[in-house]
């Protein structure tokens, strides 16, 4: 699973922010936005709904980007497959 500090790690980088920048874009004091920056992109820290909308919003993506799991292993694939088969006929 693609986690969310992946996430935030590259879409900062995709928009040629620093961790400094985007902590200041998004509300966090000059002394510490990186350090907070780093430690959501480390997946140490876990933002909050409102927090991952501001996110969102400043690098200019739909908040489900954050909040939509996306499968990266081959496991994660097979057991959707499986749970997509065997809830199959529920989710008709």
């Amino acid at each position: 699973m693609i986690t969310f500090g992946r996430k935030l790690k590259h879409l900062r980088q995709k928009n040629h922010l620093t961790q400094k920048e985007l902590g200041m874009a998004v509300g966090f004091p000059d002394s510490c936005a990186d350090v907070r920056i780093a430690q959501y992109e480390s997946d140490v820290r876990t933002p909050k709904e409102d927090l991952m909308k501001i996110f969102a919003s400043t690098l200019g993506v739909p908040v489900e980007l954050f909040t939509v799991p996306v499968l990266s292993e081959p496991r994660e694939y097979e057991a959707a497959e499986y749970w997509r088969y065997e809830l199959g006929a529920e989710l008709d």
